[in-house]
């Protein structure tokens, strides 16, 4: 079963979500909070290998990222319902806050 992560940050070059640089978030633990970063392949990596489910806040509600192909097989992340994952993610700070 993945573990599920929240993201909270995503360093980007652009407003696509191909433009991801980085990105990263809170995770809960039974005792506690974990801060990660990901580089964009590799948060593709951990939910097509179901370790991972991230997560963004939108009106309260969790948004969840997945994964999308494009017909060159090329992947980037995306974000499930009518969201559009580039815009979000550069809404999103561009660096851990504390």
């Amino acid at each position: 079963m993945a573990a599920q992560a929240q993201v909270t940050w995503a360093t980007t070059t652009g407003a696509s979500s191909a433009d991801v640089q980085m990105l990263g978030g809170v995770v809960k633990r039974l005792f506690g909070k974990s801060n990660w970063k990901l580089k964009p392949e590799d948060a593709i990596a951990s939910i097509e290998h179901d370790e991972w489910r991230f997560f963004v806040e939108l009106d309260e509600e969790k948004v969840w990222l997945e994964v999308e192909e494009s017909g060159d097989g090329s992947k980037k992340l995306s974000l499930h319902g009518d969201a559009d994952a580039g815009e979000v993610l550069s809404a999103l700070p561009d660096e851990p806050t504390t």
